[in-house]
């Protein structure tokens, strides 16, 4: 009788080890689902494209931002205007030589039409960038919403007009 005892014991003991291993691991799995879909998901890529795009900017490197506009974007602007613009605005008339920035997370936008004549509904994506100068005015603060779509199988941006 007394080994059954024992034998009770550690199989008690082996399946309270059994469930802390078990939930444990769970835990684990969960929190490795939940970092891969944060860090791959298409919101998080929408995030490091309007990023890349900002960064471009705050380094005054306006022509690969232009790069990153969606086609309509680009008819609005030509290349050489929209450098020449966006230096002598926001860097001369303010005084900066940089500036910050913030992003809102992304919203998804089902059905999103570029204007009205397009009927071509697709998956667009809406965020606000918020720049910030500390400039020769005092300190600035500006929200610009955009807008991010696909073209050519290559994420591209709008700005909301």
């Amino acid at each position: 009788m007394i080994k059954l005892r024992k034998k009770r014991y550690y199989s008690r003991k082996n399946y309270t080890k059994l469930i802390l291993v078990t939930a444990v691991s769970t835990i684990i799995v969960i929190l490795v689902i939940y970092i891969f879909n944060s860090l791959f998901s298409t919101e998080q890529k929408v995030i490091n494209f309007v990023e890349d795009f900002y960064q471009y900017e705050q380094q005054g490197d306006f022509s690969n931002s232009w790069e990153l506009f969606h086609s309509q974007m680009k008819e609005k602007f030509d290349k050489t205007s929209y450098i020449q613009d966006r230096a002598h605005v926001f860097f001369d008339h303010f005084g900066v030589d940089t500036f910050e920035f913030t992003l809102t997370d992304a919203e998804k936008i089902e059905g999103y039409q570029l204007d009205q004549e397009n009927n071509f509904p697709q998956t667009a994506y809406r965020l606000t960038v918020i720049y910030f100068y500390e400039s020769k005015y005092g300190y600035l603060e500006i929200h610009q919403p955009v807008i991010v779509l696909e073209e050519d199988q290559k994420w591209t941006m709008l700005w909301e007009y």
